[in-house]
């Protein structure tokens, strides 16, 4: 059905079982980008009055685009000509060499491949494949999983932005936030606002031929940062760090992620900042307090030093020192003292 304006000019058509081929323009061409196809069981086009330009034109009913190796579906699709963008509604996906994105809705630029997806996105992003296989958060051969509201993808899918309710994960690692942002240029991962995220501990066995289980770590914080240069993360505001027998607290917690392990195997853990550090056993607690604190999985070493350490053991008595070591797995206490601040301890009697 076609449909005539002033001086006979075609204002809109429409059609059933479309099918549509778009050719590259010159510059397009220069920059060898591929024909685009559509196809949808109705489609309507309208023209810019007095012009045989296209201004606008929906398809609806299964549709489905491709270009290169780009490929869209939805059960409808809005094209705007001056803005060169495409807005897919409805059971909404685009995929392409790199990974897919699902949502109720998705716009994208059909210039530079930059997308915005909105409502229940899931979305699946392959590793790269000239990436050094070497562990960290944004590393190894899994693909980097997300759920969200939003999404903004930007930069060929190399910048990633996530908003409300993100849950990231790839293999055993997860991080949870109401925002995060991927850059995979830097290598880093980003998370603000009730993170949560796993960290992992290799225990040391007496088996040789055979590893235990790793034991898992859950830190919160209001923020995260984390880069892959140095497998550093860095979580700030009230930072809650969890793992069996062992609660940490303080401002700020930084988390190392050791050479040898596909997941975020923790190495060692600085803390600061009204640090307090509490272990749990069915007949005992230790709780050690300092400005700072280090921790080392391999000896499970706690090391305390500024703001007047302490450790209160329901066991074995109080120590005080300007530096106290103990072992998580032992009795072994080292307490180190100045003439200011001299060594203090208080046995408890059995």
């Amino acid at each position: 059905v076609i449909a005539y304006g002033p001086e006979n000019r075609i204002d809109s058509f429409r059609t059933k079982n479309a099918k549509t081929v778009t050719d590259p323009t010159p510059d397009e061409l220069r920059r060898s980008v591929a024909p685009t196809f559509t196809a949808s069981h109705e489609m309507q086009a309208r023209f810019e009055p007095g012009s045989d330009r296209m201004s606008s034109m929906e398809q609806s009913g299964e549709f489905t685009y491709s270009e290169g190796d780009r490929r869209a579906r939805a059960l409808k699709a809005t094209f705007d000509s001056d803005a060169n963008v495409m807005l897919l509604e409805t059971g909404a996906r685009v995929w392409d060499l790199t990974g897919s994105t699902s949502a109720d809705r998705i716009r994208m630029d059909q210039r530079t491949g930059n997308f915005t997806a909105e409502g229940g996105v899931k979305s699946s992003r392959l590793p790269d494949s000239n990436q050094q296989n070497r562990p960290g958060m944004l590393s190894g051969e899994e693909p980097l999983e997300a759920q969200a509201a939003k999404m903004v993808s930007t930069n060929r899918n190399r910048t990633i932005h996530y908003e409300g309710g993100v849950n990231l994960w790839q293999g055993a690692n997860r991080l949870q936030a109401n925002v995060v942002d991927v850059d995979r240029e830097k290598q880093t991962l980003t998370g603000d606002g009730n993170v949560f995220s796993n960290l992992w501990e290799q225990p040391k066995g007496n088996d040789p031929n055979k590893a235990p289980a790793p034991v898992l770590i859950v830190v919160r914080a209001a923020h995260m940062i984390y880069a892959d240069s140095n497998r550093l993360a860095t979580y700030t505001g009230d930072v809650r760090l969890n793992r069996p027998g062992m609660q940490v607290k303080a401002r700020e917690l930084r988390a190392y992620l050791a050479d040898s392990s596909a997941d975020s195997r923790l190495e060692k853990a600085f803390a600061d900042g009204a640090v307090e550090i509490l272990q749990t056993a069915p007949d005992r607690t230790r709780t050690g307090t300092a400005e700072h604190a280090e921790y080392y999985p391999d000896d499970q070493k706690v090391f305390l030093r500024g703001g007047q350490p302490s450790l209160v053991d329901s066991l074995k008595g109080d120590a005080h020192g300007t530096e106290l070591t103990y072992f998580a797995n032992d009795d072994r206490l080292l307490v180190s003292g100045s003439k200011d601040q001299p060594a203090k301890g208080r046995i408890r009697r059995k």
